[in-house]
């Protein structure tokens, strides 16, 4: 076991410890959280030295493993731009456990990531959660898979396949597209020819999962909405640029933001109005909202400098540090394992130099799992030590007591 002390623990889910500890197990679990825990004798000690512990960050939308830095075209496999109706292609088969941008997640503090496959298709395959984990085999990152099927609306589809003279070439043909392929996935009988296309959506009829829509202006926001509502489906809206113009519907209709990325190039007519306004219109409604980096667009390890920018835009710290742990947590069906320091949630933990809303606040280490991923011990290492494409470099983590030299 392993104990975390001296440490002004910011759980999350049940407020601020000033000066507390946190007990890790040998699984890599939380054991114990408070003021005062008691330690077992031989448990290996690690001194925060007063400094400000969280949760390991939950990034609720990015393209990591995916679009792999440094890679070029070699890289890139986050878009099966080849049918507008890729429901079936997963983003675990695309995923590239030795992206650099991994190690240098755990640099920001990140620990979870929402992978979300897509842009131009309007149905663009499953999502899934990963565990930022040392691994040679992408299944060995997954948290939860998958976590929905992603879909686009608004401009990429129609700039992807309008240009070839195909469908969709607007917004009428994209909404149609999706409408069609919901309709026969209702109607698909599995004891015929199989059609994975169909089955991938089966899932997001039933309510088990949400359907993650990518949508910028505020008429394709709607236009999800009101395809939610005619197929009594889930909605997780990505992106959401203009939300704030609809916040209302968007919190009528019981959905779920992940917003952002805000701190990204305004490309696009539909990008345009980007800004850290969003995330505080959301919560004003009562939107449950993650603020996210959609990976590249903005990088990975930039996670809490983007809830630094809400928080200069008026949503309160501790909003802004839910809406990077536990909100997206929930959303994604994974919080009775990450996103709040509690008993039973997985040992992931960042200690910081300051406060983490600080842009000036670096992370002094990071953890999953129980185990050290990234220490500033050298700060001319911008990858903590790992390999240029993260198979070089340490043994799969450090045992934690390594912190204090031992």
């Amino acid at each position: 076991m392993l104990a975390v002390v001296n440490a002004r623990i910011l759980t999350v889910s049940a407020g601020v410890i000033p000066s507390g500890a946190v007990l890790v197990d040998d699984a890599g679990r939380i054991a114990a959280v408070g003021e005062r825990v008691d330690v077992p004798e031989g448990t290996e000690m690690i001194d925060a030295g007063g400094r400000t512990l969280t949760p390991g960050l939950v990034d609720g939308f990015s393209r990591l493993g995916l679009i792999n830095e440094g890679l070029g075209w070699a890289g890139s496999d986050a878009d099966e731009s080849t049918d507008p109706n890729t429901a079936h292609v997963r983003a675990l088969d695309g995923l590239y456990p030795f992206d650099r941008g991994i190690a240098e997640a755990h640099t920001g503090g990140v620990t979870t990531v929402h992978v979300v496959p897509g842009g131009s298709n309007v149905l663009a395959g499953q999502a899934l959660a990963i565990k930022l984990r040392r691994a040679v085999a992408a299944d060995d990152l997954v948290l939860r898979h998958p976590t929905g099927v992603a879909a686009g609306l608004g401009e990429r589809p129609k700039a992807a396949y309008g240009g070839e003279k195909r469908m969709p070439a607007t917004r009428m043909g994209v909404a149609a597209v999706l409408r069609e392929a919901l309709v026969k996935a209702q109607e698909y009988d599995p004891g015929k020819e199989r059609d994975l296309r169909c089955e991938a959506l089966l899932p997001v009829l039933r309510g088990e999962l949400p359907l993650l829509v990518e949508a910028h202006r505020a008429d394709d926001i709607v236009t999800a909405l009101r395809i939610g509502r005619e197929f009594r489906i889930r909605i997780t809206l990505l992106g959401a640029t203009e939300g704030h113009l609809v916040a209302d519907l968007i919190a009528e209709a019981g959905a779920a933001v992940a917003a952002g990325p805000s701190l990204a190039a305004r490309g696009r007519q539909e990008t345009r109005d980007v800004g850290f306004h969003l995330p505080l219109a959301l919560h004003r409604h009562g939107v449950p909202t993650a603020i996210v980096t959609g990976h590249p667009q903005l990088d990975q390890l930039y996670l809490n400098v983007a809830a630094a920018l809400a928080v200069r835009e008026g949503l309160m710290p501790e909003e802004a540090l839910r809406a990077v742990t536990l909100t997206p947590a929930e959303i994604l069906g994974v919080a009775d394992r990450v996103g709040s320091i509690a008993p039973g949630r997985d040992a992931d933990l960042v200690l910081w130099d300051g406060d983490p809303l600080e842009l000036t606040t670096r992370v002094a280490w990071t953890m999953v799992e129980g185990r050290v991923v990234y220490m500033d011990d050298d700060r001319g290492s911008a990858h903590g030590g790992w390999g240029h494409d993260g198979r070089e470099g340490p043994e799969p983590g450090r045992p934690c007591g390594e912190v204090n030299g031992r």
